[in-house]
């Protein structure tokens, strides 16, 4: 049963069961004419690695479908099934030149976040370097305001050093201003009692 459908497509459906595409081999041009032989007219003139759909073999010669749609024959020896290596390598050249110019625009964006990045670093090293430069300066006028608190804090000891040495020698004096007064006192027979 399977054999009879297959066989119904071929000849009811000719381009369905045949239909695989062909292309103008080699570096040549390829007249397709309106009959399979050289007296029929030329339709169109293809070109290396033109691509048509096979339709049905007569002699020498393929009928195709030609790029246009209408149908013409063309000599089996100009054709083949497999695409040509020119047109290939045309098209590999041309996937070739697309992924350099991706790659250049990668690069170039890459060049760019580079660029970018290194300007960062530096404006961070001069953001480093003023705040190692303020940092110094912060130091030192901290070790010169430590130096003038010590300063500070020894006239400030030998001030109340003095302030005790003179207390001390104004109570000597006194004590003994006082003990003169009060031993003569005890001469003359005064008292300060009283007061």
């Amino acid at each position: 049963m399977r054999s009879v459908v297959v066989l119904l497509l071929v000849v009811l459906f000719p381009t369905v069961a045949l239909a695989k595409s062909l292309y103008v081999s080699g570096y040549r041009e390829v007249a397709a004419r309106t009959t399979a032989g050289v007296d029929g007219d030329i339709m169109v003139t293809l070109k290396t690695g033109d691509e048509v759909s096979l339709v049905g073999n007569a002699g020498d010669y393929y009928l195709v479908t030609l790029p246009g749609g209408s149908r013409g024959y063309v000599p089996k020896s100009a054709m083949t099934e497999q695409e040509p290596a020119e047109v290939r390598l045309q098209r590999l050249d041309q996937k070739t030149q697309q992924q350099i110019k991706e790659l250049q625009a990668k690069t170039e964006e890459q060049e760019r976040q580079l660029a970018a990045l290194r300007q960062d670093r530096g404006q961070i090293e001069d953001a480093r370097k003023q705040a190692e430069t303020r940092a110094s300066e912060h130091a030192k006028r901290a070790t010169e305001l430590q130096a003038q608190q010590e300063s500070a804090v020894h006239e400030t000891n030998i001030r109340w050093f003095f302030a005790g040495v003179i207390v001390a020698f104004a109570g000597v004096i006194l004590g003994l201003v006082w003990g003169t007064v009060i031993r003569r006192n005890k001469r003359t027979g005064l008292s300060f009692s009283r007061f």
